[in-house]
């Protein structure tokens, strides 16, 4: 029997490309997270969660034609922690509007 290098040789496996929201939902998680200063960027956390969700779900489903699940999951956990933020957030401004109603008591004369 000979050695035929052709039949012999097989070509590496191809990794599957990643899924095209992966990278969004990474970058939309870290700009939510990084933007806790500004109001704006921490709005696309719920976003951000979403579309790592849904990448991260593809992935699963279809490997061999899907790949970047570690992406999705990044993207998905920063979104978490930016939704959390934001509704931290919020209720800090909920509070700080309610203070500032009792600050203000307006005496309006009716009742006394």
């Amino acid at each position: 029997m000979t050695y035929d290098p052709l039949i012999a040789w097989t070509p590496p496996p191809v990794a599957p490309p990643p899924h095209p929201r992966a990278r969004t939902a990474m970058v939309l998680g870290i700009v939510s997270v990084l933007g806790v200063l500004c109001l704006l960027p921490v709005l696309v956390g719920p976003l951000a969660w979403y579309y790592g969700a849904v990448a991260r779900r593809e992935v699963e489903r279809e490997p061999t034609r899907w790949g970047g699940r570690n992406e999705a999951t990044i993207g998905m956990v920063c979104g978490i922690i930016g939704t959390a933020l934001l509704g931290l957030l919020l209720l800090v401004a909920a509070l700080v509007v309610g203070g500032y109603a009792l600050l203000l008591d307006p005496q309006t004369g009716y009742g006394s």
